[in-house]
């Protein structure tokens, strides 16, 4: 299947279908929204906010912010 053909069956969906539903839940970020949404909804939603976290050690983030000191002090000169 080509993606273009994939993107178009995708656009025939309806909005009560299980996709439609769990995409609806993971870009949800009303508050309001979220004190309504059961367990099993934050449980969707935070599984996929935590995908891509990285946990980073200080020493990581110390050189990271030393990296970008020099960074904008080398522009400056």
């Amino acid at each position: 299947m080509t993606w273009t053909e994939f993107c178009s069956l995708l656009q025939g969906l309806g909005q009560d279908t299980p996709l439609a539903r769990t995409v609806q839940i993971r870009l949800e970020n009303d508050k309001d929204v979220l004190k309504h949404f059961t367990s099993s909804q934050h449980k969707i939603r935070n599984k996929w906010r935590s995908r891509n976290v990285t946990n980073y050690t200080e020493a990581d983030m110390e050189r990271v912010l030393a990296d970008l000191q020099s960074a904008f002090a080398s522009l400056c000169e």
